[in-house]
């Protein structure tokens, strides 16, 4: 859900902006989900990430370890 809302987000020819703080807000607003720690959504995006194939169209911070 947060790659499909930063797809939309992005301007044309954009690329999306992915943030793990997203991820975290999504887990919150549509699965009541209060307590996802910054590792277990960074972990869950890069999942995803990967899988969809985002790095052709999206950046994100899911990799960040600073």
């Amino acid at each position: 859900m947060a790659i499909a809302t930063a797809r939309r987000a992005a301007g044309p020819g954009e690329p999306a902006l992915v943030r793990v703080a997203a991820v975290r807000e999504v887990a919150v607003s549509h699965f009541g989900h209060r307590h996802v720690s910054h590792p277990e959504a960074a972990a869950a995006l890069r999942a995803r990430y990967e899988r969809s194939g985002c790095a052709r169209d999206c950046f994100t911070d899911a990799y960040d370890t600073t």
